[in-house]
């Protein structure tokens, strides 16, 4: 398990050092580039009713069903560890009819979010930031109506679950 940690934690400083040199460019991630394979993790890609992408998750997150309460909150997708230690969460959020990755990025900065960059997930633009109030990363992008769809990764602060967190985020792709 340490092998597979030690493997996950590589990939995310290989991902940071790529943001930080690129501080003013736009990085640019693409799951092609990541041999999963030799890292060790089972997982599965997931896809989303009326939502174009994919994304891989790992095995050792269950995929649980969604309460009302999660359907009101725009939840599609929700993934935890069988714990409660970790999650990952799928939202999608109506009414922005006309925005576009620009909106989203200054929407983010206006609301306070940290550690704000612009990056291409295989081909979808996005904008990842933490809000450290809640203790957790995001990635969000635009859908083609102008919808805005969120992946939440809590907790930010667990070095472990950042390394899952930029595999996890490596994914996110267009559906085929």
């Amino acid at each position: 398990m340490k092998k597979i940690f030690a493997t996950l934690f590589a990939l995310m400083i290989a991902l940071c050092l790529m943001t930080t040199a690129f501080a003013q460019e736009t990085v640019t991630v693409n799951w092609e580039d990541i041999d999963i394979e030799s890292i060790g993790i089972e997982g599965s890609f997931y896809s989303f009713e009326d939502v174009a992408v994919i994304v891989w998750i790992p095995d050792v997150l269950e995929n649980l069903e969604l309460t009302q309460e999660d359907a009101d909150n725009g939840l599609i997708g929700k993934f935890e560890a069988a714990d409660g230690s970790a999650g990952v969460y799928v939202q999608f959020i109506e009414g922005g009819e006309g925005w576009d990755i620009s909106s989203v990025l200054e929407i983010v900065q206006n609301a306070g979010g940290k550690d704000i960059e612009t990056v291409v997930l295989n081909g979808i633009d996005a904008v990842s930031y933490t809000i450290e109030e809640v203790d957790s990363n995001y990635i969000a992008m635009v859908s083609d109506s102008g919808n805005v769809l969120q992946f939440i990764f809590m907790p930010a602060s667990d070095e472990d679950f950042s390394a899952v967190t930029a595999l996890i985020a490596a994914s996110i792709q267009p559906e085929e």
